[in-house]
């Protein structure tokens, strides 16, 4: 079975679920992706066709603009996430375990089966993962929790809730000023800590860009609505 025999296989079993719930297929390219946007937050997770035979799946992301507006805005990142089509930035990411993320493709049943795992995770723990975190308060909620019991915000292991490395720092710093956080001084305090370490100092310049505009960040939210 090719390659874009398996791919027409799969998108025509996952179309009627998703392009009814919004979400674009952008077929191109080795990451076909499943994405939603309306033009303030987006949705999305990605494929790849491995070359042994099997199919991938990436859990969910979420992309808050009002928070990667700002992460943009600092020039660190591909160009082509300043399109905000097929590729965005997340925001919080499902690093949650669900589970196997990939599935023999070597005919129609491994397929069919592989295409009922990706729905049962849309329709189930994907699903929990949007109810709870397309709230900006609801992630603060979250990294209060690690904070806690010592995790780090993107520890991905661990039950973290941010995405990326380093740059979910400046998330961090965006959502707690964003949600009129009261611990939002100790969580920047603790994140100069972080900057001052020499192996990040690449990430240096841009930490301190990015200094320049929290102070004018107006909250949005409270912690509990």
């Amino acid at each position: 079975m090719t390659t874009a025999e398996k791919r027409k296989i799969l998108f025509e079993g996952l179309d009627p679920l998703l392009k009814s719930n919004g979400y674009k297929l952008y077929k191109a390219g080795t990451d076909p992706s499943y994405v939603y946007f309306d033009g303030i937050v987006a949705q999305d997770f990605f494929f790849n066709f491995k070359s042994y035979g099997k199919i991938t799946f990436s859990k969910i992301g979420i992309t808050h603009y009002e928070v990667e507006n700002y992460i943009l805005d600092l020039d660190f990142f591909p160009e082509h996430f300043n399109d905000k089509k097929k590729y965005h930035l997340h925001t919080a990411y499902d690093w949650s375990s669900i589970g196997s993320h990939s599935f023999e493709a070597n005919n129609l049943e491994e397929i069919e089966k592989g295409i009922e795992l990706i729905k049962n995770y849309i329709n189930g723990d994907g699903k929990l993962f949007l109810d709870n975190y397309l709230s900006l308060p609801n992630i603060l909620k979250r990294m209060d929790e690690l904070d806690s019991e010592g995790i780090l915000w993107q520890d991905r292991k661990n039950g973290g809730i941010l995405a990326g490395t380093l740059d979910a720092e400046f998330r961090g710093l965006i959502i707690s000023k964003l949600c009129n956080d009261l611990n939002y001084d100790s969580k920047l305090e603790m994140t100069d800590k972080v900057f001052e370490e020499p192996n990040y100092a690449n990430w240096k310049p841009y930490y301190e860009k990015l200094k320049i505009v929290l102070p004018s960040i107006q909250p949005k939210y409270n912690l509990d609505s």
